[in-house]
């Protein structure tokens, strides 16, 4: 019955296995992935541990781990071989008793796991054995070549003009995709219904086509009298330089993607209208059952006319240089250097804002005109309507607070009801967290990345702070220098002004610093430390590979020594270093996914917190009104949660390969510098722990009574 249960997980994995042959994923494709000569992972495994690294078998030279593994295997040989003569002479007696070699958990695989445990046990020329060699070839092959190809397909993918996270599409390119649904439903329906009411004659109303201009860029559909509705391309506008010079901007390749953009939105939009009104009528005969999904196929469209114009608008700002510079990079560094290019891969093919602008302007369908009954059109509308309030398609988080993707009519989303009956300091509060993190723009996505924000937000604390102080320092040095020049005195001898501006600057100068060494200490924080926690947590992930590489080689001489003996002796010993092995070949792949979803978490949470902020402030404040001061409490608490979603977020890089390899069994990860982040942090706060004590303030020493507790003084 187990075999059978083995031959049958046998089966199921190498069916699993099928789409990685598939895709192309051979052990060619790993092995050719492992050994670049560029790759910084493997650079790194053969400066450790020498040229064994490239030639297992027969390394150029004996590196320094080598001659001690040398020493090391002879040892645990001779531990070995004492007890396998310990075990043999024990199993001997037992075979005398039994009157049987094999039984009771004892086979044939016995001696042969005693052989194979002597020959991995054995040094080579090299001093490694086979047992340490086998888990460097599982590190420095399997492992670094099937992060590789992780690696070079997210470059790949990053190439192909998609971005890690699903981005919303914009409210005005959905409501223009409606409109243009529902122009080329108006045209169907009612050619449809003149043709069913005129088989056996012929109608005097002309029926509806489309009407193309000249440069392609606008649509309409008439019949002459009355109009279904027109859509048009905006223009594209020739300088976009704020200056006072011109500066020409190559629009051409932006106006042929709009062009290509526009007839593709309208074929498709126009086959979706075709279809359902054929499938109306069939669900009125009773031949069909169910209407097909009209509002998916309306958002399909228009994330793929955004899609179209977003990587034109990609290739004129000449972000694919910088997209190629990032593939080139990592295919050549390797895996072990993604950690280091957080922010290209989180910007890499973000919307624009620009793309909400390049939307179609969409006109609907007159009032007067002849278009003959009309009742099968508006039976039509009734069922769009109706399927549309109804709609099970989930747009993105981050998109619902947008026009056009609204299922209420009043209000565009909760969070809009909400802001409705907040007081005026509450709307103001959210309002600063809202276009802090979103930058006030309703026609971008809602989507946030709290680690570039805050990155940003410490830009302008650093740059304000700096300005401060030199304006300040700059004030005080010309009001000292203007006290003792003779126009100085003059003044002073009349008004003393020179004076009040010396004591007024003086007094307010404590404060004034002790204010300015907060804000550097904010601004290092978040403009410098922030943005350094990807790389940070890479680095003590990437160390804790490489301990685990260490551990694994030498450990090795080990493993090889618990296959040694009678089966039923070793028990699960072996099964330790079979885990081990394991991680060996799929720690670095697990640090990759680990990188990448880390990225997808900080936006996701940090995307929910910013719509939550708002029904949070209005159920913890309620009617409370306490000014400025709990405007800036409230936005500091804000700030915290984003810095600490950053730095628990990108822990995954460190606890996910422990976290998965755990499901296989029990095994002790090596968790080296694992306080990184928190020494870093902590040097950051010692800074601004200093700031605590105000500079120019003296400290008054209560002078203490003399004790009198004898009675006599």
């Amino acid at each position: 019955m187990k075999k059978i249960l083995l031959f049958m997980s046998a089966i199921a994995l190498a069916c699993i296995a099928l789409p990685a042959f598939a895709d192309g994923v051979t052990f060619d494709t790993i092995n050719s992935a492992a050994t670049r000569s560029s790759d910084l992972s493997r650079q790194l495994l053969v400066m450790v541990f020498g040229d064994v690294v490239n030639n297992p078998l027969q390394p150029a030279n004996i590196s320094f781990i080598g001659q001690l593994y040398g020493v090391f295997n002879g040892i645990i040989a001779g531990l070995a071989f004492i007890w396998f003569m310990g075990v043999t002479l024990r199993a001997t007696v037992l075979t005398g008793n039994r009157g049987k070699v094999f039984g009771r958990g004892t086979t044939m695989m016995a001696p042969v796991s005693s052989l194979a445990g002597f020959m991995a046990l054995v040094p080579t020329p090299s001093g490694w054995s086979i047992s340490n060699l086998a888990f460097l070839w599982m590190a420095s092959i399997m492992g670094v070549g099937s992060a590789n190809l992780l690696t070079d397909k997210a470059a790949d993918t990053i190439m192909d003009g998609q971005s890690m996270i699903m981005q919303p599409v914009a409210g005005e390119t959905i409501t223009a995709a409606r409109g243009i649904f529902d122009m080329y439903l108006c045209k169907v329906a009612l050619n449809t219904e003149q043709s069913q009411m005129h088989q056996n004659g012929s109608s005097n109303t002309p029926q509806m086509s489309v009407q193309h201009s000249t440069d392609g860029k606008e649509i309409r559909i008439t019949n002459g009298s009355a109009i279904c509705g027109s859509a048009r391309l905006p223009e594209t506008t020739e300088n976009s330089s704020g200056f006072s010079f011109s500066v020409p901007i190559n629009s051409g390749p932006l106006e042929n993607a709009q062009n290509t953009a526009f007839t593709a939105i309208n074929s498709t939009l126009s086959a979706s209208a075709e279809n359902f009104v054929n499938a109306w009528l069939s669900y009125q005969d009773g031949v069909q059952s169910q209407l097909p999904d009209v509002e998916s196929e309306i958002q399909q469209a228009a994330r793929q006319y955004e899609d179209t114009i977003n990587a034109a608008t990609s290739a004129v700002n000449n972000e694919g240089t910088i997209r190629g510079a990032l593939a080139n990079y990592l295919k050549q560094s390797g895996w072990i250097s993604l950690g280091a290019w957080y922010q290209s891969f989180a910007t890499a093919n973000q919307k624009v804002n620009d793309v909400a602008h390049q939307s179609p302007i969409v006109t609907g369908p007159s009032s007067i005109g002849e278009v003959g009954v009309g009742r099968l059109q508006e039976e039509i509308k009734t069922a769009l309507l109706a399927q549309r309030k109804n709609s099970t398609f989930t747009p993105p988080l981050g998109s619902a607070n947008m026009p056009g993707n609204d299922n209420l009519d009043d209000v565009q989303s909760a969070n809009s009801a909400i802001i409705k009956v907040m007081p005026k300091m509450q709307q103001f509060t959210a309002w600063i967290a809202n276009t802090v993190m979103t930058g006030g723009n309703q026609d971008s996505s809602e989507q946030v990345n709290p680690l570039l924000k805050m990155k940003a937000i410490g830009d302008y604390t650093l740059g304000i702070a700096e300005t401060t102080f030199s304006a300040f320092t700059i004030a005080k040095t010309i009001v000292d220098w203007g006290n003792g020049t003779g126009v100085g005195k003059l003044v002073n001898a009349v008004s003393g002004a020179g004076y009040i501006a010396k004591s007024i600057i003086g007094s307010i100068a404590p404060v004034v610093y002790f204010i300015l060494f907060i804000l550097l200490s904010v601004g290092f924080s978040l403009s410098i430390f922030l943005p350094f926690i990807p790389l940070i947590y890479w680095i003590t992930a990437c160390t804790s590979w490489l301990g685990s590489v260490l551990i694994g080689t030498t450990a090795g001489s080990l493993w090889a020594a618990t296959h040694i003996g009678t089966e039923e002796d070793k028990g699960s010993r072996s099964n330790y270093g079979y885990i081990f092995l394991i991680d060996a070949a799929i720690r670095p792949s697990l640090m990759v996914f680990g990188f990448f979803f880390a990225s997808l978490v900080v936006v996701a949470i940090g995307t929910l917190l910013n719509i939550l902020l708002l029904p949070a402030l209005a159920n913890v404040q309620a009617d409370s009104i306490t000014g400025l001061v709990s405007i800036i409490g409230i936005l500091m608490i804000y700030a915290r949660i984003c810095t600490t979603l950053v730095s628990s977020a990108f822990s995954l890089q460190v606890y996910l390969p422990d976290y998965v390899i755990a499901w296989l069994g029990g095994r002790e990860a090596a968790q080296m510098m694992k306080g990184a982040v928190e020494s870093t942090r902590n040097m950051f706060a010692g800074f601004g722990g200093k700031a605590g004590h105000t500079p120019g303030i003296k400290k008054m020493e209560q002078s203490q009574s003399p004790s009198n507790a004898d009675g006599f003084k």
